[in-house]
């Protein structure tokens, strides 16, 4: 079995010449498991380092798994991170943060970070269409995370960007990687608050966007068919109440992450509450370095237009 996994290793790598031949890109996954040879792996890459994510039943794979990358690709670093548990440095060194690039834009990670390192790259499509339909529009970036869909948002010609967070720690990150990619930022972009309050306030005031993201995390998003949640609002709720705040002809972009419920379901359940005028502008999904052959394990991406 240990051969198979090297040699599933080697044929993700090469369907991802593409990728590999990008001079503007170094953060992209290497190996995904569930639909290329092993469930539960996974394997990023972040600049000159590669992060494997592993099950229990990979444990006594790893030699062999960094073997094969190192066999690859001359990574400075690998490091390894069971699904439940902290990471650590399996193989050369690295700094607690690193710089990576995407489209010519820079962005800073944690490998070993115990969570995502600071950027999703199965939202890279995101950030790419965001950056082509962002010129003359103020965004809201709701549950800002690490600010890169507000990133690409500037350097698509956004008017500004309103992070908001109720993490400080978040939006200093966003303050970072704006500045990383020489754009200014001001501590009025940066707030920090519980996205259901500024909701609240941002509509008394009938405040007006050009353009909103809808992604709150996983844990938060749709968990279930009837999008029972921790806070109780999912996408499925917040996107109807952000298409209020939007401008005439101003879109929201919403992030369906796993769930069995189908992006056409979320789409009429979203056009039927809406209490103004909606279209479907655009429909995408995570990259060609996700193949999954089920839809529901995608990362899929929903653009709505306000039309009157």
């Amino acid at each position: 079995m240990s051969r198979e996994l090297a040699d599933s290793i080697r044929a993700a790598w090469h369907a991802r010449d593409a990728l590999h031949a990008q001079p503007d890109l170094d953060a992209y996954r290497v190996f995904h498991g569930f639909s290329e040879g092993f469930g539960g792996l996974e394997i990023d890459r972040y600049g000159a380092a590669a992060v494997i994510r592993y099950p229990a039943t990979a444990e006594p794979l790893l030699d062999e798994i960094i073997a094969t990358l190192r066999g690859l690709h001359d990574f400075r670093a690998i490091a390894i991170k069971p699904r439940h548990g902290d990471a650590r440095l399996a193989f050369g060194t690295i700094e607690s943060s690193v710089e990576v690039i995407e489209a010519g834009l820079r962005y800073r990670v944690r490998p070993l970070a115990r969570g995502n390192p600071g950027l999703f790259l199965d939202a890279r499509p995101a950030r790419e269409w965001i950056r082509k339909h962002c010129q003359g529009r103020r965004l809201l970036n709701w549950f800002a995370f690490t600010g890169s869909l507000g990133v690409a948002a500037r350097a698509g010609g956004a008017l500004g960007v309103t992070h908001v967070d109720s993490v400080r720690a978040a939006l200093e990150r966003c303050r970072a990687n704006h500045l990383l990619n020489g754009q200014a930022v001001d501590d009025r972009d940066l707030v920090r608050i519980n996205v259901y309050q500024h909701m609240r306030r941002a509509s008394a005031k009938r405040k007006r966007f050009g353009a909103i993201i809808v992604d709150p995390p996983p844990l938060i998003g749709i968990a279930t068919k009837t999008d029972r949640t921790p806070g109780g609002r999912g996408v499925r709720t917040l996107a109807p109440m952000a298409a209020k705040m939007l401008e005439p002809a101003g879109w929201m972009m919403c992030f369906l992450h796993h769930t069995e419920a189908t992006q056409e379901s979320f789409e009429q359940q979203v056009l039927r509450d809406a209490e103004v005028p909606l279209e479907v502008l655009w429909r995408g999904a995570s990259g060609s370095d996700f193949p999954e052959q089920e839809a529901s394990r995608k990362l899929r991406l929903t653009a709505f237009v306000r039309t009157g």
